[in-house]
């Protein structure tokens, strides 16, 4: 999105949006507002001094844990989070430290929180996060950021990313190599927005006029070796597979690749599959896995930036989406 598209969509002129990213005056605070807000959303900086934030403190990162899975499907996902946030904090001149917490645990952590004084604000991974427990979060009363789940039913400002839009292009790519019968397998547990995969997923069959099959969905455990047995009982069920897969995130798509191989049946050649995300597992497995990528260090560091920007006094509730990329590798190709 580049300062003419926002230009653009604000109704302003582009040396107008340019003033409000370089924040300088000349700008209605109106116009300033709506302008910020979506150069925000379509992750740019405002070049601010925030001058009523303290010039020492922490900075919080809470990961919220509700199974073991979050273990095998996001290390590293959370690392490179971890880093890009890490690294921006102490760019900025804070420390950044990390707790881990379950459900039981969550209410009185953040009552503790409340009370720690040096504390800027929380960065909160809501991978697993239920709506239950999410409700807690709309009482906090210090600047909290909630990342890679977008809560929509709550008034919480969140950071993650656009999984629907990243689903529904992968769909569109196997389909400019020529498939029609695309299956999908779904997450069976909703770790970060793999059930909005699975939106996206049925949005582009629906807008390319294929049919959305339920033969063809397959539910899937997000533990490598359970999904491997789960593909291996649907090909042995099934007498009617598609000639790609879109995979709900890299762990699922793995395990499918490798059901595909003991069922006989090659990668690519036979059938083709996608995932998402970009772990390292992704160029590990033979053949490596074309997927979507995941800017992970980006939105640590965006993350960060935007909690500063909370903690300045910004008012507005924001929900932040980042962008997805196809990386193209050797588990899809042309439908012969």
């Amino acid at each position: 999105m580049t300062l003419k598209d926002i230009s653009q969509m604000a109704g302003v002129a582009t040396s107008t949006v340019s003033l409000v990213l370089n924040n300088k005056p000349g700008v209605r605070k109106d116009t300033r507002d709506r302008v910020a807000a979506l150069l925000v959303q379509n992750g740019y900086t405002i070049r601010n001094k925030i001058t009523n934030l303290p010039t020492r403190g922490e900075i919080k990162f809470v990961r919220f844990k509700a199974t073991e899975h979050i273990r095998e499907r996001n290390e590293d996902f959370y690392v490179k989070l971890l880093n890009g946030a890490e690294k921006k904090a102490h760019e900025k001149g804070y420390t950044l430290s990390i707790v881990s917490v379950t459900s039981p645990e969550l209410h009185q952590l953040l009552t503790t929180l409340e009370q720690q004084s040096n504390l800027v604000g929380v960065l909160f991974l809501a991978s697993e996060l239920s709506y239950k427990d999410a409700a807690l979060l709309c009482n906090f009363s210090l600047p909290l950021l909630s990342l890679d789940k977008q809560l929509d039913q709550f008034n919480i400002n969140t950071l993650a990313t656009s999984n629907i839009a990243g689903a529904y292009e992968a769909v569109q790519y196997l389909y400019r190599l020529g498939h029609r019968k695309i299956g999908l397998l779904r997450g069976q547990i909703d770790i970060g927005g793999i059930c909005e995969r699975a939106v996206g997923y049925r949005r582009a069959m629906q807008d390319l006029n294929l049919p959305y099959d339920e033969k063809y969905i397959v539910d899937i455990d997000l533990i490598f070796e359970t999904a491997t047995r789960q593909m291996e009982a649907y090909l042995a069920s099934s007498s009617d597979i598609p000639t790609a897969f879109f995979a709900a995130n890299d762990i699922i798509a793995a395990g499918c690749i490798r059901g595909l191989q003991r069922h006989g049946l090659r990668v690519p050649e036979d059938v083709s599959v996608i995932g998402f995300d970009d772990g390292s597992q992704s160029t590990f497995i033979t053949p490596s896995l074309t997927t979507m990528r995941i800017p992970c260090d980006r939105m640590g560091a965006l993350a960060v930036e935007r909690l500063l920007c909370i903690a300045a006094g910004s008012a507005d509730i924001i929900k932040c989406s980042l962008g997805v990329t196809l990386i193209e590798r050797e588990s899809t190709a042309p439908l012969l």
